[in-house]
């Protein structure tokens, strides 16, 4: 679910504060920490399209396909999916949902009650509120928080100095994809998802800083990432070449592709 979550956010967040075309391709630098230690990431804006470098892991997006590559560099392995066909997972999984949610209807109150707060609290209300403003990377950010519940905490800096390429003709089709997040409202135990992808919506600007607290079955979790660079000027394709990154590496099913079938 990382790699579906991280898709999401990035094309609500693209589909917000939408450039003009003629805006210059980016690359934001960010450190990073959480559960697995300290680290970096980078992530490439083009026209055509959007790459995450996690290190080990490579999140690859093009967007006039729709097309989703995930790279395993220390598996040597990667795996390609459409948006087109995670929605027709997320669709199935909803049909499985729906049985859930008649089950869950027939528990009584009481352990209702009980299974929700051993999922976090996911199905809680969501809030988005502004806070005040601060310099990242040497932008103008502004904070946001949004919560879920007791299951989930973000607080996020977003600039609007930044304009991203993605062209307006992409946008519409990267916007709608928040659909699958909204589907999720129908498990009762991930209610509040359907809201959280409509707040995502209000958010403006490029995320260039964010506090990220999860609970989920008494177990909590937190992560980082600060910008510390960003780059304003052309991308060399090559730096989203699928056959570059991922040369010589076995090709995989994509563990997306199984959501239908949980």
């Amino acid at each position: 679910m990382k790699i579906l979550g991280r898709i999401v956010w990035t094309a609500v967040g693209v589909a917000v504060f939408a450039g003009p075309v003629f805006a210059e391709d980016v690359v934001v630098i960010f450190k990073t920490d959480g559960p697995g230690g300290a680290g970096t990431s980078t992530q490439y804006y083009s026209k055509e399209w959007m790459r995450t470098n996690e290190g080990q892991k490579d999140t690859v997006l093009e967007y006039g396909t729709g097309t989703i590559t995930n790279i395993d560099h220390k598996k040597k392995e990667y795996s390609q999916i459409t948006l087109a066909e995670i929605e027709e997972a997320m669709a199935a999984m909803n049909a499985q949902m729906e049985a859930a949610r008649a089950q869950m209807e027939a528990m009584p109150a009481a352990m209702r009650e009980r299974m929700a707060k051993m999922m976090g609290g996911f199905g809680g209300d969501v809030t988005l509120t502004k806070g005040g403003t601060r310099q990242v990377a040497g932008y103008e950010t502004q904070e946001y928080t949004v919560t879920m519940g007791e299951g989930l905490t973000m607080r996020l800096w977003n600039t609007t100095e930044i304009a991203l390429p993605v062209p307006p003709a992409e946008l519409k089709e990267l916007a709608s994809f928040t659909g699958p997040m909204a589907a999720m409202a129908n498990n009762p135990m991930f209610e509040g998802f359907g809201q959280l992808a409509e707040k995502m919506k209000e958010i403006e600007g490029l995320t260039l800083a964010e506090e990220t607290s999860t609970n989920m079955m008494g177990r909590g979790s937190q992560s980082s990432r600060e910008a510390k660079e960003v780059r304003v000027g052309p991308i060399s394709s090559s730096e989203f070449d699928v056959g570059t990154l991922a040369n010589g590496y076995k090709k995989v099913k994509s563990p997306l592709g199984e959501l239908g079938k949980w």
